[in-house]
């Protein structure tokens, strides 16, 4: 597969951004001005993701990437910075016991989620509410701009290999090349 310019480098900068959201998610508090800066931290690196995943752009998946980071991005917007989450569905899901109806309005420690009533919840249908088992990994919820982030990683992966496993082309000698082609001109 030919390597483009930069791929590495942005590939670098998007790991650099990754483990500075899970270092934010993981370590930086919740409430106060640490909080806001935490859920703002969040959303910038969130929107250079996307832009980032468009670097490579001569993947179809990277366009899924992106809509599916933006598509996560909208309601996260309309809640401050933070992802929201039905109550009830956290509570059917049974994946995380610790979150108690005393959550309800809170950021989770575990996450970029906001635990919220449905009716609280502003375009509930693009939140974390689908249910996933997955093996190896357990229930989780996800959003439907999760399935389509998952869809263009998997799309760029077959496209990838796909051109990794495709035979170069041969080059044709210049005889064989059209007069145009081959230095000479017609006349």
């Amino acid at each position: 597969m030919k390597r483009h310019a930069g791929d590495l480098a942005v590939l670098g900068v998007a790991a650099a951004i990754f483990l500075a959201q899970q270092l934010a998610i993981s370590y930086m508090p919740l409430d106060g001005a640490a909080g806001a800066a935490r859920r703002l931290l969040f959303l910038v690196t969130t929107i250079a993701l996307a832009g980032l995943a468009l670097h490579f752009r001569r993947f179809i998946g990277a366009w899924l990437v992106a809509a599916g980071i933006l598509f996560n991005l909208i309601p996260m917007m309309a809640h401050g910075g933070a992802m929201p989450i039905d109550y009830a569905i956290i509570e059917r899901s049974g994946a995380f016991p610790e979150v108690t109806e005393a959550d309800i309005g809170r950021q989770t420690n575990h996450g970029k989620d906001i635990v919220l009533r449905r009716d609280e919840i502003r375009f509930f249908w693009l939140s974390d509410r689908y249910i996933v088992d997955l093996p190896l990994y357990g229930t989780n919820i996800y959003s439907l701009g999760d399935f389509v982030l998952f869809a263009g990683l998997g799309l760029i992966v077959l496209q990838a290999a796909f051109e990794a496993l495709r035979p170069a082309p041969v080059p044709r000698p210049a005889a064989d090349l059209p007069p145009d082609h081959a230095g000479g001109s017609e006349r």
